[in-house]
Formats: C-alpha cells, sequence, structure tokens
C-alpha cells in the first residue's frame, strides 16, 4: 500500500481540524466560552478530495469534540477523530481507517468590551493514531492561538492567529504558522450565513506555496440549543486540499 503518498494530504487534515476546533462550518474559532459547568458536543462528518494526474485521494473524517465550561471564561476542549482514507489510481484502490491522535485544548476569554473579546488557546495532540499508517504524528505535538471576536449588528467577524508545533515522523515541517479569519451572517434568528477564508504554511518541506482555503457554508438552529451545520471548503493554492464537504451537529446540554 503506497502509504506515503498520503501523508502531506493527512497532515493537512490533522492540523487543520485538530487544533483549531470552532463553531461549524467555520475553521476559524470565535472568542465565545460556554460557562461554568456547561457542556458542548460537536459530531462533524468531513470529506476530503484532492485531484492528480490518474490519482485521487479522498479522506472522510468523523470527528467528535467535546467541550465543557470549567469557568465562566475558561473550555476544555477534547477531539478524538476517525479517519478514512482512500487512494484511488487507475483500477487499484488502497485504503486505510482509524482513530487518529487525540486533541486537547483550553480556551480562555481572557478580555472582553462591549462588542469586542479576545481569547487565547492553547492545545496539545497526543500520538494514539497509527503514524506508521498515516492515522498520526507518531510525536507530541502543540499549539496556541490567539482568537478575537468582534460584532457588529448582524455580521460577527472572528480572526485567529496561531503557531503549531508539528512534531512528526513523516518528515513534514515542524513549525506552521496559521491565520483566518471567519465572517458570520445572521440572516434570521435561526439562520446564519458563514465566509472563512486562511492560509498556513505547507507542511511539505519540498513546498514554499502556503496553504490557502475559502470556505462558505451555513449553521441552523434547531433549537436552542442545537445546530445543523452545512460548509464547503475549496483549496485556493495547490498546496490545499482540492475540495471539502461538511456536515456538522452540535448539541448543548
Amino acid at each position: 500500500m503506497k502509504v506515503a503518498r498520503f501523508l502531506i494530504l493527512v497532515s493537512l487534515i490533522f492540523i487543520t481540524t485538530k487544533l483549531t476546533q470552532a463553531q461549524m462550518p467555520f475553521i476559524t474559532d470565535d472568542a465565545g466560552t460556554q460557562g461554568l459547568w456547561n457542556h458542548q458536543l460537536e459530531i462533524s462528518y468531513g470529506n476530503d478530495f484532492d485531484n492528480t494526474h490518474r490519482c485521487t485521494n479522498s479522506t472522510v473524517e468523523l470527528a467528535p469534540v467535546y467541550t465543557v465550561g470549567v469557568a465562566e471564561r475558561i473550555d476544555v476542549v477534547i477531539g478524538y477523530p476517525f479517519v478514512f482514507i482512500n487512494e484511488f489510481e487507475d483500477s487499484s484502490v488502497s485504503r486505510i481507517s482509524g482513530f487518529s491522535d487525540i486533541g486537547m485544548e483550553v480556551k480562555w476569554r481572557f478580555m472582553e468590551h462591549d462588542k469586542w473579546s479576545l481569547a487565547i488557546k492553547p492545545g496539545f495532540s497526543l500520538p494514539t493514531g497509527n503514524s506508521a499508517l498515516g492515522l498520526g504524528n507518531g510525536k507530541i505535538g502543540y499549539s496556541g492561538f490567539l482568537i478575537s471576536t468582534n460584532t457588529f449588528g448582524n455580521l460577527t467577524i472572528n480572526s485567529n492567529a496561531g503557531y503549531i508545533r508539528n512534531e512528526n515522523r513523516h518528515g513534514d515541517a515542524e513549525n506552521i504558522w496559521h491565520a483566518s479569519a471567519g465572517f458570520d451572517i445572521a440572516a434570521t434568528d435561526i439562520l446564519h450565513f458563514a465566509f472563512n477564508g486562511g492560509a498556513e504554511k505547507n507542511p511539505d518541506v519540498n513546498s514554499d506555496i502556503p496553504c490557502v482555503f475559502g470556505l462558505i457554508g451555513l449553521y441552523y438552529f434547531l433549537s436552542d440549543d442545537n445546530e445543523l451545520a452545512f460548509g464547503y471548503k475549496y483549496g485556493l493554492t495547490e498546496a490545499e486540499c482540492d475540495h471539502s464537504f461538511i456536515v456538522g451537529l452540535t448539541l448543548r446540554f
């Protein structure tokens, strides 16, 4: 099985999803927290396609993420994704599946004033996935993000700037920067439209082209505590995954 051909695509998915948990379908996180002893469970389904000459890589990720408020302004977040990786080349098909690395984060909203707020979000990942099969990095990694949220009527703008120490056994870049911004437009009380864009350093050490993406989507309030989200993410540079489709359900309790 040609595992090596999967690794860069999988690294992009791990970096984007595991260490930047956000309001679905956004990649960019907001500065909001759950509040003391409030809980949130996010269940997302992501399907990523990357096309090259005579070869298509497809990665599906089922990513449950649990968040609990341990203080009014502090959340603890745990994510443990299950990944299906498929490579289609001519008439052959290669498949890998299994749990990936566990990601853990702490978000602290340390500043808040009227319509804007700031948060920091340090995190780390544990090498629980099988790195030999491309299901994990094989080493402990860590990250740190600065998050801002600004509200202007029906428009909320979130921005993230972050650093990811991408320790790995695959020969990928270890120092990854990330910058992104998301625009959340409340069309009605229960329907929001999402526009998101961002860039980060390419984990491929042989390329200086950054991974740049654009995303459009929406989320719909099924009730005050439950949301259904849909998103489409498109790679704006060759280094980014070509197409990603996102479906997510958020439950608060």
